[in-house]
Formats: C-alpha cells, structure tokens, sequence
C-alpha cells in the first residue's frame, strides 16, 4: 500500500504499521478500553449539563450518581 498513489491508503498503511503491537495484542488478550470509552462518554454528557454545578464536589457527586446506577428509591431514611 505503501507504493500506492493514494494518499488514504498510505496513511492507513501507516497508522497500521505503527499499532500493528497492539492489534496483535487484542487478538492475545481480548481486551479493549470500549468501557472506559462508554464511561468518557457519559462524564461529557454529564459536564455539558454541568453548567449550574457550584463546585468539583457537586460534578462528582453527579458522575457517581449516573455512572454508578444508583437506585435511590430503595434508599429510606
């Protein structure tokens, strides 16, 4: 790919040269960061509702609330 006019080509030709490490690796081992990916996506969805949080304390405490899938109508007092 790398003698092809395509300038994609070559740049794909590249960028799999350069993980070719890791791609083996997936097949080795099976794992992938799609969770933590999943969760990153979830966090910015959070901070972009985030615009009326006072402070770090009120964000994270949000984060723990959705992405711990807390079930707050067990919860009595």
């Amino acid at each position: 790919m790398m003698h092809s006019r395509l300038e994609p080509m070559k740049t794909l030709a590249r960028r799999i040269r350069r993980h070719w490490q890791d791609i083996l690796t997936y097949f080795d081992h099976r794992c992938t960061n799609a969770i933590l990916e999943g969760l990153n996506g979830i966090i910015q969805h959070i901070k972009t509702r985030a615009r009326g949080f006072r402070n770090m304390d009120y964000f994270s405490t949000m984060i723990y609330l959705t992405c711990g899938k807390l079930d707050l109508a067990t919860v009595t007092i």
